[in-house]
């Protein structure tokens, strides 16, 4: 498969924003009395290796349709040139 490397959106020419969706907790204590404390702590658990990518005019990316090149460039998989 053949992707083609961007530098902006294929469909408006806007900005595309990937995220890295990462998997953050907030841990609550149980107070004395059996309820939720008001304050919590914050733990992370790594990445979850979930990528995607979008445009404010509604193209979007999901893992399969884009990669990220060990240079950093953006590969598009999923739009064409006809689009």
């Amino acid at each position: 498969m053949t992707g083609i490397r961007r530098i902006k959106c294929p469909l408006c020419g806007g900005e595309i924003i990937v995220s890295a969706l990462h998997q953050v907790s907030h841990d609550f204590r149980l107070t004395k009395s059996g309820r939720l404390s008001k304050k919590y702590t914050t733990s992370c658990s790594g990445t979850e290796e979930v990528i995607i990518a979008g445009c404010s005019c509604g193209a979007n990316w999901n893992c399969v349709d884009f990669e990220i090149t060990p240079e950093g460039y953006f590969v598009d998989y999923k739009y064409d040139e006809e689009n």
